[in-house]
């Protein structure tokens, strides 16, 4: 099977070329600039109408229509359940595993955003805005911390998917002012994660691609 991965140096394309690397798949880097608006190119919105990276194109060659896939958790999803991989399958530590993956996809990374668009981008920058933002993130990251005060990964005793989801957002800390230091426990968790090498080779993708 040819795999197409088309993203930028952005946190939910290194979830997908991390979660790529842990399965130990083979798979082309097509890169997206983002800051180019790339992501409209028509080429691109024929994968996805959105205009969002990451892509993911599975193309099994052997005539059938490539599978088109978009949306980060999707992706992720995806490819554990395919690849057997970083997911249980006992139910209960499935819906745990499930749980923590949630809160990466629907607060951890959004909110993680968020800030960095109130802290950096925006032309102007009420402190309203910025406050909320970043009372946001404060929130969800002393609800990691708490949760990797008992267990060492995020669904539980195992690394999995959710630790993958997570991770790209955590290394984008300081988009929302963030110090790793005032959560002990999600520091360990980081450096933990960050030391694993399919990790490592998953962040540095696609290569020579930087946020600016």
């Amino acid at each position: 099977m040819q795999r197409t991965f088309y993203g930028w140096a952005t946190p939910n394309s290194n979830r997908v070329t991390v979660m790529l690397e842990e399965c130990g798949l083979d798979y082309a880097v097509r890169g997206v600039n983002i800051r180019k608006r790339e992501q409209f190119a028509p080429d691109i919105l024929a994968l996805n109408p959105y205009g969002k990276v990451p892509i993911l194109v599975e193309d099994a060659q052997d005539g059938s229509a490539p599978l088109v896939l978009f949306e980060s958790g999707a992706i992720l999803l995806h490819l554990a359940e395919t690849q057997n991989a970083l997911l249980p399958h006992a139910a209960r530590a499935r819906a745990e595993v499930m749980a923590w993956l949630m809160v990466a996809l629907t607060s951890l990374g959004p909110y993680t955003g968020q800030a960095h668009h109130w802290t950096d981008l925006a032309a102007e920058k009420p402190e309203a805005a910025r406050g909320y933002s970043l009372a946001l993130v404060d929130r969800v990251y002393r609800l990691l911390d708490g949760r990797l005060a008992q267990v060492p990964f995020l669904g539980g005793a195992a690394y999995s998917v959710a630790d993958v989801a997570a991770y790209p957002w955590v290394a984008r800390a300081a988009w929302a002012e963030r110090d790793l230091a005032t959560t002990p426990h999600l520091a360990r968790w980081f450096a933990a994660v960050g030391a694993r090498p399919a990790v490592q080779r998953g962040m540095a993708q696609p290569q020579g691609a930087r946020l600016e």
